[in-house]
C-alpha cells in the first residue's frame, strides 16, 4: 500500500448514545480508506489501521447500523456486518487489516450505512474490553456504505451509486441560527468546504462539514457573521463547485 493511500487522521468524532465512552486523551492512528465499501458482489471490505507511535495500542472495532433522524446521527446495533478482529494491539510502526465482513445478502436499497467506530483502550483495560466501563483515550468514527446489486464504486463493479439530490434554507430556532440540508436524492452526500457565494465568498465550514443520507434533513449551526446570501457551494462527494439549490421560502 503506498504511502500517499494512507491518511493520518483523527477523523471527526461523532456524538454516539450516552453509554459509550467518549474521547478523552489525543492521540495519532493511520487509518485507510478512508470512505470504505462493500461491494454488491464481494462478501467483505478491507480497513488497515497503523500504529505510528513509539508504544503498543490496544483497540476496539465495532460497527453500527446508522441513520439521521431529526437533523441528528442516530447509532444503533447490529448483526449484518462484522468487523474482525474485534479487538487488536498493534506494535510500534506495524499495521493490521480489519476484514468488514457482511453477513447478510446485499440490500435492497441502492446503499447501506454503516459507521465503524474504533476506540483506542487503555492497556490496564484491555482485558476487560468487553465491559462497559472502559475508559476510552481515542475514537475514531468513519462510514461505510454496502452497495446493492448493479451498483458499484469502480467501474467494473457496475453503475455508480446514485447522486444525492440536495436543497437548502436557512432559519433559526430557540438554539440560533441554522443551515438546513436535505437529501431527497438515492444516495449519501459527503459535503467539505461549504461556503456562500455572493458580493463576498463566505466560509462556513472549512474540511469535512458533514454527511446527509439518503432521505435524510440535517442541520449545522450558523455563525452570526455569515449571512446566508447568494448560492451555497461546496465539495460534494469530491467533486468541488458543487451549487446546492435553495428551497422556495
Amino acid at each position: 500500500m503506498r504511502t500517499a493511500q494512507r491518511v493520518a487522521t483523527a477523523i471527526a468524532l461523532l456524538a454516539l448514545p450516552a453509554t459509550f465512552a467518549s474521547a478523552q486523551t489525543p492521540g495519532s492512528l493511520l487509518i485507510w480508506p478512508v470512505n470504505p465499501v462493500i461491494e454488491a458482489d464481494e462478501q467483505a471490505a478491507a480497513l488497515w489501521l497503523e500504529n505510528p507511535g513509539r508504544t503498543p495500542v490496544t483497540l476496539q472495532v465495532r460497527v453500527y447500523a446508522w441513520a439521521q433522524r431529526d437533523g441528528e446521527n442516530v447509532y444503533a446495533a447490529q448483526n449484518e456486518v462484522l468487523g474482525t478482529p474485534p479487538i487488536l494491539s498493534i506494535a510500534p510502526g506495524e499495521r493490521q487489516l480489519v476484514r468488514l465482513t457482511r453477513l447478510v445478502p446485499p440490500p435492497g436499497v441502492p446503499e447501506k450505512p454503516y459507521r465503524i467506530v474504533v476506540d483506542q483502550i487503555p492497556a490496564a483495560d484491555a482485558q476487560q474490553a468487553a465491559g462497559a466501563s472502559i475508559a476510552f483515550r481515542m475514537r475514531y468514527s468513519l462510514p461505510l456504505f454496502s452497495y446493492a446489486k448493479g451498483v458499484g464504486k469502480a467501474e467494473k463493479k457496475g453503475a455508480p451509486p446514485p447522486p444525492p439530490h440536495l436543497a437548502w434554507r436557512a432559519g433559526s430556532d430557540a438554539k440560533g441560527r441554522f443551515l438546513e440540508i436535505r437529501n431527497d436524492g438515492a444516495g449519501h452526500a459527503r459535503l467539505t468546504d461549504v461556503s456562500f457565494t455572493g458580493e463576498k465568498k463566505a466560509k462556513i465550514g472549512q474540511g469535512l462539514f458533514g454527511y446527509i443520507l439518503p432521505g435524510a434533513t440535517m442541520r449545522w449551526p450558523l455563525p452570526a457573521d455569515v449571512g446566508a446570501k447568494g448560492e451555497l457551494v461546496a465539495k460534494l462527494n469530491g467533486e468541488p463547485d458543487a451549487r446546492i439549490e435553495r428551497l422556495p421560502e
